[in-house]
Formats: C-alpha cells, sequence, structure tokens
C-alpha cells in the first residue's frame, strides 16, 4: 500500500469512482454495475450535489482511488412527528486490497462531518443486517438500528428468467405454477367482489410522469413516516431525465370511479455475477402506494393490494423482466399480506440505521410504517 490522502470529488474521477464501486460491490459473488454515465446521473447530475458531498481515498503512489463515501442527498423528511434535515449515505466502497486499514472509517467521519456542516440533524443508511460493515464501522460511530427491512422476490416472466439462466429450464412447469396460478385466482376472486366493480387499471411506460407525482405525493405520505414528496427536480431527476433505457419509469396506476387511489414505479437493473457467467434483468419496485380510507374494511384493503401487486406483475411481464424485488420495513403488514398472497418470497435483508447529528435533536420514534427510499435500500434512485 502506497500513501493514501483524503480528498473530495474532482472532475475526471468517474471512471475510476465507477470502477471501484464494481469491484467493491462483486465481491459477494454479484451485483449491479455502475458505468461512468450512470455513476454521474447517480450522484454528479442529483439535485443540490456538492465535490464535498463524496469523500475519496486515493493511493497517489499508484494514482488509484482505493475508497468512497458518499452524503447523498440531503433533503428535508418528516419522521414521526417532525421534519429533519437528513443527509443519505451510500455506496461506500473500498478496495480489497485496502480494506480493514481505517480507509472506510476515515471517509465516514469526513462525511458527518460535512453533514453537521450542512446543517443535518440526521443521517441515515441501509446495511446488511449480519454484514461486517454495520458491527465495525457504523455501529462504531454511533448509527443504531431503527427498522428492519424484507425484501420480496417475485417471477413475473418465466421465459425471461430462463433465457438469462438456462438451468431453469427444467424447472419451467414448477415455476410457471408458483409464479402464475395464484395471479389466476386471485383476479377471479376480485372480478367477483362487489366494492371492485369500478376498478380500472393503467400501465404506462415512461408518460404521465405529473399525474403520478401528483397521486404519490398525496397518498403514501398518508400512511408512511420518512416519504420526502417529489418536488420537481428531484422527479426530473429520477423519472424524467434518467440516462438509459433500464432507468425510465414503469407506472401502474390504480383508479376507483376514475380517481386515482394506488399506483408503483418500477424500472429494472441488469445484475451480473462475472465469475458465474451470469447476467440477469431485475425489475426494481421504487414505492407502492394505496389509499386505505377507500376501503370498508381490512379484508377489502388486503385484496386492494393484491389487486394492485397483480397489475404491477402484469407490467414487470410487459418489461419482459424475470425477476421483480421490492424492499420494505418489516412493519409494513398490510402491504405484506398482499405479497403472500402473490406468492412472493420474503427475506430477511438489511436494517436501516439512524445517527444523530445535532445535539439538540431527539432521535425520532415512529408510529407508522417507514418508507424506505430506494436511493437508500438498493442505492437507485
Amino acid at each position: 500500500m502506497g500513501t493514501i490522502i483524503y480528498r473530495h470529488y474532482k472532475s475526471g474521477d468517474d471512471q475510476q469512482l465507477a470502477n471501484l464501486f464494481n469491484i467493491t460491490f462483486q465481491q459477494g459473488g454479484g451485483g449491479f454495475i455502475r458505468t461512468p454515465k450512470s455513476w454521474a446521473w447517480r450522484y454528479i447530475q442529483s439535485p443540490g450535489f456538492e465535490p464535498e458531498m463524496c469523500q475519496i481515498a486515493e493511493d497517489i503512489d499508484k494514482k488509484i482511488i482505493v475508497g468512497a463515501v458518499y452524503a447523498n442527498l440531503i433533503e428535508k423528511i418528516p419522521l414521526g412527528n417532525s421534519e429533519y434535515l437528513v443527509g443519505e449515505i451510500n455506496d461506500v466502497s473500498c478496495h480489497p486490497e485496502y480494506a480493514r486499514k481505517g480507509i472506510a472509517t476515515n471517509l465516514m467521519k469526513m462525511a458527518i462531518e460535512y453533514m453537521q456542516k450542512k446543517g443535518c440533524d440526521i443521517s441515515i443508511l441501509s446495511t446488511g443486517l449480519k454484514g461486517f460493515a454495520r458491527k465495525k464501522l457504523y455501529k462504531k460511530l454511533n448509527y443504531k438500528d431503527v427498522d428492519k427491512e424484507v425484501i420480496f422476490i417475485q417471477l413475473p416472466n418465466i421465459l425471461r428468467l430462463v433465457r438469462d439462466i438456462s438451468a431453469f429450464a427444467i424447472f419451467f412447469p414448477a415455476l410457471l405454477v408458483y409464479s402464475y396460478i395464484p395471479r389466476f385466482i386471485n383476479r377471479i376472486k376480485i372480478n367477483f367482489h362487489p366494492s371492485f366493480k369500478k376498478f380500472t387499471f393503467e400501465i404506462n411506460h415512461n408518460i404521465n410522469h405529473i399525474e403520478y407525482k401528483k397521486a404519490v405525493n398525496k397518498i403514501l405520505p398518508k400512511y408512511y413516516t420518512g416519504f420526502p414528496k417529489y418536488n420537481k427536480g428531484k422527479f426530473l431527476w429520477s423519472r424524467v431525465k434518467v440516462p438509459a433505457t433500464r432507468h425510465r419509469p414503469t407506472y401502474v396506476i390504480i383508479r376507483n370511479k376514475g380517481v386515482i387511489i394506488g399506483g408503483a414505479v418500477i424500472t429494472h437493473q441488469n445484475f451480473y455475477a462475472f465469475k458465474y457467467g451470469i447476467k440477469m434483468r431485475i425489475g426494481l419496485i421504487h414505492e407502492i402506494f394505496l389509499d386505505k380510507d377507500q376501503f370498508k374494511n381490512r379484508t377489502e384493503i388486503y385484496l386492494g393490494y393484491t389487486y394492485l401487486i397483480d397489475k404491477i406483475l402484469k407490467a414487470a411481464t410487459q418489461r419482459f423482466l424475470g425477476i421483480i424485488i421490492y424492499e420494505s420495513t418489516s412493519k409494513d403488514h398490510d402491504l405484506h399480506r398482499g405479497f403472500k398472497s402473490m406468492n412472493f418470497l420474503k427475506l430477511g435483508n438489511d436494517v436501516l440505521m439512524m445517527k444523530v447529528l445535532n445535539e439538540n435533536t431527539k432521535q425520532p420514534k415512529f408510529k407508522k410504517p417507514s418508507f424506505i427510499s430506494p436511493s437508500v435500500s438498493i442505492g437507485v434512485p
């Protein structure tokens, strides 16, 4: 190891930072890949970006970037009964040849200092519950667990799954039954329910941005804490001015008597496991919202989520996605019941962690389920 210096982002770092991300997150056997273009969109083009948001460790003898931490986005977020200025920590990366030398700790301290300088009340991040980073890095920096996350997985398009991984071809009949039978049964059940007679749905590929934005901003905060709402700049960046086809959104919109009462947005990423020669197209559900006040009882709410999830799977099938995932708070019981009805596989995954940065701020307590932003949980806006 050569001489390590610490600095902030400067023009020309994009390729090395994308490379560092790919090297770091392929260590577990697979992950999403970043190009310089997608990396720049994720960070440089995000609302309010400053070079000081990107903390960098560089081996100046070898002229390579060996570590990075991003304090991004910084925005007002309602948590519990108050609103806080929150800084998100993303993509904590360290080259494997430079691991366990204190580099990530130093970068995190730089990121914390930056967030404090910006006046942030709280910092949040998502990490593996049983991972090394949670125990040896974040907890030592006084980040505390605030909510467990679970991941839901389904197989909307079996043909695409078999195309991506040919070994699944021998399980084709079983996978077909697993994926499609619950959708067929639930459609019959809902079609005969009188409360759903006026329900309609739309699947819009990269259109109707504004209508969706207004609906999600109105409905989702009623039932979740931690949703910052889309302002114009954030929505243009994350949903409209995207760098690649895979980032273009597909909107699912549910109406009752013509009024929007629910919806979701999906995109996809390519998952690579280079040492196994695997490339998979994975669908990402970024948010799901449903106006529960439109339903008479818990059973109808459950059926409402089932109806919405069925249309999400229909949209994913049209988008030719072999796998689709959603990362959720462990406390979102109504939504989880809907996923269960559609045979989604449920896995324990990550934990949301929080650090109070302002001595006058108390750690918020949540009565509602927390909304976990995809920019925090899966690293994609």
